[in-house]
């Protein structure tokens, strides 16, 4: 069949039974057509089951896992996607929350803290006498 045609009897059919808005068949009552308390009920009954039975299978994987490592058998690691900083971002964040918290964020727009001063600069940063207060690397090995 061609789209021209397929397209004209779609148009030219309704659906069955025609939708009517608002108005329920005569004889018929709201109650009897929505789901009410026992709808309600299976529906939530489904959803504790599911969530037992989901709870229920984890115990059961961590139990087979623990089995398996104590009798020497191997276990694969899953395979987990992660960010990890560098050292120096990871003091560079830290000096930027802890200033934060100290108040003393209200400074210099541009800089991601407001602080107006650089990462390398000394401080309140806790790492700032451990290191030297450079960002240079080599510090104490945190």
């Amino acid at each position: 069949m061609s789209p021209l045609i397929t397209g004209a009897i779609a148009l030219a059919t309704e659906p069955s039974p025609n939708p009517t808005e608002g108005r329920l068949r005569p004889g018929l009552e709201e109650w009897q057509v929505s789901p009410g308390l026992i709808g309600f009920v299976v529906t939530f009954a489904l959803a504790v089951a599911c969530v037992l039975l989901f709870l229920n299978m984890s115990k059961h994987l961590r139990r087979a896992g623990h089995n398996a490592r104590e009798q020497g058998l191997p276990v694969p690691v899953p395979q987990v996607v992660s960010f990890r900083r560098s050292e120096d971002d990871a003091r560079d964040s830290d000096a930027r929350d802890s200033k934060a918290e100290q108040g003393e964020g209200s400074g210099t727009p541009g800089t991601p803290d407001g602080s107006g001063s650089s990462p390398g600069s000394s401080g309140s940063s806790p790492d700032a006498g451990s290191s030297g207060g450079s960002s240079s690397g080599g510090g104490s090995g945190d």
